[in-house]
């Protein structure tokens, strides 16, 4: 904002300066026209759409009165806040929350009645007595949060126990969904959950990203369970479906692309190197797998005899993670070295390819009660490989043996086609759904030549 004064002419030649103008925007003379900034956005106005004379004194009032007609404009409008400024003030409201619980009742006063006006303090807290007064009804006993949240997650376990559901999956609902029946207070009425409780809960979590005590995924995570107990809710006429359940608003920057870590070739060769070195053959079969066929270690704990075809050398089956999702059924050409393995320590009885030396399987979940157990031998196997290798941990974790021969296949000019198909996750595209079908023929050479690629 700047002043300056106009400058008249006189009939006898003498200039006088008249009344004194304040600008409001700054003068731009090679566009002619007015520019100003205004929460974080630039506004501008050309002389010719103020209908004046393009001069920087003939246009000043008028600039000045298309800035207060404009300002007015945009204070009216709400703003859309972003992510990161909604965040940042979940987190200073906490504060304040915080701060407000260091107070006395005098200071609590002295504040409300500054901020809003003499008497309003002893108004607001006349109304939150009453409030409170009316929510210290008692809560029918089958009205609980947790009871409900009882029933929902023994309505999951039914599901888990016919083989809709996995265990571990099960047991993921049931600790997300204890997150928010703490956060609402396993005694409080269901009634309570309506679109201020959501929003709470969302501001919540929000405020527990910012402070680093949880990642965007873990809350995103939390979110969504809430939401799934909110919408059974609903489905059995409990209560009213929230209007914001699915809100835009509610959401987490929590889908950026990871960096993908793989290991590097050399660290491939050295891994199976010590399973010779140490005789550990399972474990080199173990690898194996997951090189040659993108396999977890579930999917090597499941692995059927009748998905391999012991004369052709070949696994055909979907994984076990998609199976539930209809997940493409992909067939793997086996290296020499993998059938080899897999023929020798192939499990005698039962119809399972591979299993321990007593006969159970190499990965299993149970639930017990409501309490999930698991037992791995093949994480067990990779444990004693680091000792074996004398190191405490191995740089990165069996998972990443898959994404290095994808991350491989991807790298290669004509096979990089074929890394999704490796991976045999459901497909997404229309292409990937009814259209395309890989060439099996082309594909096992892309499976040679990763052998190749990763072991030299």
């Amino acid at each position: 904002m700047s002043t300056w004064h106009s400058v008249k002419l006189l009939s006898n030649g003498e200039a006088t300066s008249i009344m004194p103008v304040t600008t409001h925007m700054t003068w731009v003379a090679s566009g002619r026209r007015w520019v100003k900034k205004y929460a974080g956005q630039w506004h501008a106005v050309s002389c010719k759409k103020l209908g004046v004379a393009q001069t920087k004194e003939a246009s000043a009032r008028a600039a000045n009165d298309w800035w207060e007609a404009k300002q007015k404009e945009i204070d009216l409008t709400p703003q859309e806040a972003t992510e990161e400024q909604r965040r940042m003030n979940a987190f200073k409201v906490w504060s304040m929350v915080e701060d407000w619980k260091q107070l006395d009742e005098a200071s609590r006063q002295r504040l409300v009645d500054t901020m809003l006006g003499a008497g309003q303090f002893a108004r607001l807290k006349e109304q939150a007595e009453a409030v409170i007064g009316s929510a210290l009804d008692p809560v029918k006993p089958d009205r609980t949060v947790k009871v409900h949240v009882a029933e929902w997650v023994k309505f999951l376990r039914s599901v888990c126990q016919g083989g809709q559901m996995s265990e571990g999956r099960y047991d993921a609902y049931a600790r997300h969904v204890a997150v928010f029946e703490a956060w609402v207070g396993p005694g409080a009425a269901i009634d309570a959950i309506d679109e201020m409780k959501l929003e709470g809960y969302f501001t919540h979590l929000s405020v527990q990203v910012a402070a680093q005590k949880y990642s965007a995924s873990y809350a995103h995570t939390l979110l969504m369970t809430a939401r799934q107990l909110i919408s059974r809710l609903a489905e059995l006429k409990l209560i009213t479906l929230p209007g914001n359940v699915r809100s835009r608003r509610f959401r987490f920057n929590h889908s950026a692309a990871a960096k993908i870590e793989t290991f590097t070739h050399q660290e491939v060769r050295d891994l199976l190197h010590s399973c010779d070195e140490s005789g550990s053959e399972r474990m080199k079969l173990y690898l194996l797998l997951m090189l040659n066929c993108g396999m977890y270690q579930n999917d090597i704990a499941e692995l059927k005899k009748d998905e391999v075809n012991w004369s052709k050398g070949t696994v055909t089956r979907s994984r076990s993670k998609t199976r539930e999702r209809n997940g493409p059924v992909v067939t793997y050409q086996l290296w020499p070295q993998t059938l080899g393995l897999l023929k020798k320590h192939r499990a005698q009885q039962g119809e399972l390819a591979l299993t321990s030396r007593e006969g159970k399987p190499l990965v299993a979940y149970w639930l017990e009660g409501d309490k999930l157990r698991r037992y791995d031998n093949i994480s067990s196997a990779w444990k004693r490989l680091a000792a074996k290798m004398k190191v405490k941990k191995i740089r990165l974790g069996m998972k990443h043996l898959r994404k290095t021969s994808a991350t491989a296949l991807g790298k290669h000019p004509q096979f990089k086609y074929y890394a999704m198909y490796f991976l045999a996750d459901s497909p997404h595209g229309m292409d990937q759904k009814h259209y395309v079908k890989p060439s099996e023929a082309e594909f096992f050479e892309a499976l040679a030549w990763l052998r190749e690629e990763l072991l030299g």
